[in-house]
């Protein structure tokens, strides 16, 4: 074959001018014969692994049987007018279509391998049928009698059947896949779009370079490389095995590309409901595609001033943050205001021994409270620490002035988020059960300080006073005689509880949330209504923050009330103003 072959390697030769001659003819007609006859053809066995090794040119298809590397038979065919529009894709997919019809006796019913140099197809033909370009789809169905796999091999080494695609049979008579030569495969029946909506895409997808430049690759094929790609278009790298052209519109799959040109007005139509996030994405991605879409229509909801001031969703719940443990009874202490019955009561709880004081006030004012706090102050000395909510009776001059002269740290929780003294809140439910439930509430109220607490096996009598309290149950004396209780197994018995219940807390807690900066646009529920307010600072307690209101009102918050927004923060003169309606100019 060497020796016969030489007059057309000479061609190849740098320094030889191109010629067709009658030694190149019979070179190649020589060739040719050696190629079909029985030292070169194998008899085909069932025993062996069949190869079909396809391939397709700009105007014909090629296919070869091969066996041990040897071909079985040989098969060639012209593409008709239509065949001659498809992309190189649906060319390639087509070849393999050719080579299974015209194979049919020998691979029906066998397992064999697809080798063709289009590598999108490799990965094409393991997906869904329904994940495939439009036209692939038909060729998909067409295949699914054979069973197959389709392998890449690099074009250098398809000789054969890159040979019989450009030397073509004059065949186009068959119909390789029934109605497809005849009928254009148009997508725009099931486009939900209207036919002028339709019309505009194809005239803004003709306008788009970067679209002239998708629907050049689909002429010329993809290169072999990421970096010979157009860079406009790199990013339709990943995906380019999906990628067709039908009727003047690009598609992904069963998508629709759409041209720069209208991508703004189709994300105000997926968003035009204010639906969240999350639905519009699934509304957009099941017809439409452009790369970074899904980031855009984000975007474009969470810049929404609509859908932010309407939002009355918290933000996640975060983790349990537990209070430091006082090392001494008194040390740190919880108060709130309750009402019952029409009658309001003040109570303490100490954060060290659970202890619980209520007394029932004779009025809500800033003295009245503080006076009755003094009187338990006077039973167990003063605090160190003072942990209460935002009420006016604690955020009062008069409560500061007397935190001053008794020389304590009043600690106040973020507004409208209790959790933080959720020690005290909690009491506040079991005082008042007591309060319901018993006849007599100053017993239920001794019963309770003198019943030993779970997990740590002391009542709260033990912890302050060191002994229990006479009740009416019968007692020994020496279980009323104080005792020594010891410090660090006690600390480590309160710390251990805590981490117990922060533990079941946690199982429904999520990670915690980005901490804002300075300036950040964030929404807060404030009245009943959704306000956009501005962050001013970090607040000294922990996950509150500062917040600026349009009307320049300064609010406190907690990182759970405040939900980050893009919207734009504007500042309004009006003093009176809470809420600025988005339809109404300022």
């Amino acid at each position: 074959m060497s020796q016969v072959s030489a007059p057309l390697r000479k061609l190849l030769e740098k320094d030889i001018a191109w010629h067709w001659e009658t030694e190149q003819k019979d070179s190649f007609q020589a060739l040719k014969k050696m190629a079909s006859e029985a030292h070169v053809l194998a008899f085909y066995n069932k025993d062996e692994t069949v190869v079909l090794n396809v391939d397709a040119s700009s105007c014909g298809l090629g296919a070869v049987l091969l066996q041990n590397e040897r071909p079985v038979a040989y098969a060639s065919r012209a593409l008709n007018s239509t065949m001659k529009k498809y992309r190189q894709i649906e060319k390639e997919a087509l070849a393999i279509v050719f080579g299974c019809k015209k194979f049919h006796d020998y691979l029906y019913g066998t397992h064999f391998i697809v080798e063709s140099d289009h590598k999108p197809l490799e990965s094409i033909f393991k997906k869904s049928i329904t994940e495939a370009p439009p036209r692939v789809q038909r060729f998909a169905i067409a295949l699914q009698k054979y069973d197959f796999k389709v392998v890449h091999k690099p074009g250098k080494t398809m000789l054969i059947s890159d040979t019989l695609s450009r030397l073509y049979l004059a065949e186009t008579n068959d119909e390789l896949v029934p109605d497809l030569s005849v009928n254009e495969v148009q997508l725009n029946a099931h486009l939900p779009v209207s036919e002028t909506k339709y019309n505009e895409l194809k005239r803004d997808t003709e306008n788009d370079s970067e679209s002239q430049l998708l629907h050049k690759m689909l002429d010329d094929g993809w290169p072999q490389n990421k970096s010979q790609t157009p860079e406009p278009i790199q990013k339709y790298w990943a995906m380019r095995d999906e990628i067709t052209s039908i009727d003047g519109l690009l598609y992904k799959g069963q998508k629709v590309i759409i041209p720069k040109a209208q991508r703004k007005q189709m994300l105000m139509v997926v968003h035009e409901t204010h639906m969240g996030v999350v639905k519009c994405k699934a509304r957009a991605r099941q017809f439409m595609y452009w790369p970074g879409m899904m980031t855009e229509i984000q975007e474009t909801v969470e810049k929404c001033e609509v859908c932010a001031i309407n939002d009355k969703k918290m933000s996640r719940k975060e983790s349990m943050i537990s209070h430091d443990m006082p090392d001494t009874p008194s040390a740190k202490i919880g108060a709130d205001l309750f009402e019952l019955k029409g009658q309001h009561y003040l109570l303490t709880v100490d954060y060290y021994s659970k202890w619980p004081e209520v007394d029932k006030l004779d009025n809500l004012s800033s003295a009245n409270v503080i006076g009755y706090i003094k009187k338990q102050f006077a039973r167990f000395g003063y605090a160190d620490e003072l942990v209460t909510d935002n009420g006016p009776q604690f955020s009062s001059a008069e409560f500061k002035r007397f935190a001053q002269e008794c020389n304590f740290k009043h600690t106040t929780t973020s507004p409208h988020y209790s959790q933080v003294n959720g020690q005290t809140e909690r009491y506040v439910q079991t005082v008042k059960n007591l309060i319901k439930k018993s006849a007599d509430p100053s017993k239920a109220l001794l019963d309770y300080r003198n019943t030993p607490l779970e997990g740590i096996k002391l009542s709260p009598a033990q912890m302050h006073i060191g002994r229990r309290l006479k009740s009416s149950l019968p007692t020994r004396t020496e279980l009323l005689k104080p005792t020594y209780v010891n410090q660090e197994d006690l600390l480590q018995k309160h710390r251990q509880r805590q981490k117990t219940q922060a533990e079941y807390y946690n199982r429904h807690s999520g990670a915690p949330l980005q901490p804002l900066n300075k300036g950040q646009n964030v929404t807060i529920r404030h009245n009943g209504k959704i306000l956009l307010v501005k962050v001013i600072k970090k607040h000294e307690a922990p996950r509150s923050y500062v917040v600026e209101t349009s009307t320049g009102r300064i609010l406190r918050r907690n990182r759970q009330h405040l939900k980050p927004s893009r919207v734009q923060f504007q500042q309004v003169s009006d003093s009176t103003q809470v809420y600025r309606d988005p339809k109404k100019p300022v």
